[in-house]
């Protein structure tokens, strides 16, 4: 069942502002420690893919506080919630403390999905109960047509 859904979508330009403005804590005060790992390498190798990084998960955690209907209410708080990659790249949720006992208790389970262009990012969030909802497609050959 599906419990809440959450999107959040920002401009790049201001978050990178707020980064520069803060000297780069505004990371540490977003990301989860494997994100911080994540974003710093990305931020070495290519300053605006880094930023993009940020931005993706800046907008995930807007999203997902939406989702569950807190907003940014204990137990969520900004490095509870971490948006990570998959071996193949599918972005996951984790969480941490308070949040993750929130999360357990409920039996709620988030499904995520993060974008970046040059000027915007944004993120989707599903947040269902039960056993987590496989939002892939299941199509049966309904074709009469035997060519």
């Amino acid at each position: 069942m599906i419990v809440g859904i959450g999107t959040d979508i920002l401009q790049m330009n201001r978050l990178e502002a707020a980064y520069e403005r803060t000297q780069g804590r505004l990371a540490e005060r977003v990301l989860g420690p494997e994100e911080l790992i994540v974003f710093r390498q990305r931020l070495a190798r290519n300053h605006k893919r880094g930023i993009a990084y940020l931005a993706t998960r800046f907008a995930a955690k807007e999203a997902f506080s939406k989702a569950i209907g807190l907003g940014m209410r204990m137990p969520m708080t900004w490095r509870s919630l971490q948006t990570l990659n998959e071996p193949s790249g599918k972005p996951v949720t984790t969480y941490s403390g308070a949040l993750a006992q929130f999360m357990s208790e409920r039996q709620w389970h988030a499904q995520v999905t993060v974008s970046d262009e040059q000027e915007m990012a944004i993120a989707f969030v599903i947040v269902s109960q039960g056993a987590p909802i496989d939002i892939g497609l299941h199509l049966k050959n309904t074709s009469t047509n035997p060519n």
